[in-house]
């Protein structure tokens, strides 16, 4: 039995060292649209610390056990994780990720990729304004774009002073409202839009960006595009509601009429 139990372990090792016996394993990275060579892509054996990177002909050389897996990774391109299999040769062809798509931002004669942006823009998108909830969309953006300067009046339901880099020349000095800019429709307010329904907003801050609207720009423009259905997508409802109370503070007490008529009696009875 004890002889048995000898030989059961010595298969067991002599198995166990097969199979992670070390190949080297070599081939070529290159791009699913293209199919050019990719250099400099990182090829590490998962796991562990040992690693390469491909040369400028996307060719890589590895040593790694029979059953160990490489993991591909390049900046831009999804990773892959790709098992030996006792293969010495490998061949990967990545694709980008879906992560790291360009920002596309709204300009006034259409729109740009971020990196290729050379404007003063801001953009803030619907997520950031629905941490906000208020009856009106500027409101929204009180704090969350640099060099825009948002006063509430106070009053219920009051537009609030929107100024773009200080105070404009144009119409003057008592009004330095930005243009509004609704989907392509000049507005002096936006008032009548519903904060849930906007996808972005976007302010042209210096002259350069805003330069298309002429001189009704003087003040700055805010840029806005509103929420559409798309092809092929379901239809989605949402509710958004909440409800405030604004009490006035320091208010005088006012007399009444009796009180008033008392009042002036005392005074003519005096003089």
């Amino acid at each position: 039995m004890k002889k048995l139990t000898i030989l059961f372990s010595l298969l067991i090792s002599v198995a166990t060292v097969f199979g992670q016996q070390r190949i080297t394993v070599s081939g070529t990275v290159t791009e699913t649209a293209t199919g050019s060579p990719i250099p400099g892509v990182t090829v590490v054996v998962k796991g562990t610390t040992t690693g390469t990177v491909t040369n400028v002909d996307g060719k890589y050389t590895i040593d790694a056990a029979s059953d160990a897996v490489l993991t591909f990774r390049f900046v831009g391109m999804g990773s892959q994780d790709i098992a030996v299999n006792n293969r010495s040769t490998i061949d990967v062809s990545m694709q980008p990720s879906t992560q790291q798509v360009d920002e596309v931002v709204v300009v006034g004669y259409g729109k740009l990729n971020v990196k290729d942006l050379t404007s003063s823009i801001a953009t803030v998108k619907s997520d950031e304004l629905a941490k906000t909830p208020t009856g009106q969309a500027m409101q929204a953006l009180q704090g969350k774009v640099a060099g825009v300067q948002i006063i509430n009046s106070g009053a219920p339901g009051g537009t609030p002073t929107v100024r773009i880099r200080g105070i404009g020349s144009f119409p003057g000095s008592s009004n330095s409202a930005p243009l509004y800019v609704v989907d392509g429709v000049y507005f002096d307010n936006i008032d009548f839009l519903n904060p849930s329904d906007i996808e972005t907003i976007s302010i042209l801050k210096d002259a350069s960006a805003a330069a298309i609207y002429g001189v009704r720009a003087a003040n700055g423009v805010v840029l806005i595009t509103t929420k559409k259905g798309t092809l092929n997508t379901k239809s989605q409802v949402s509710y958004d509601g909440y409800i405030g109370v604004q009490v006035p503070q320091n208010v005088l007490k006012m007399s009444n009429s009796e009180q008033f008529v008392n009042y002036i009696n005392q005074i003519n009875q005096l003089n």
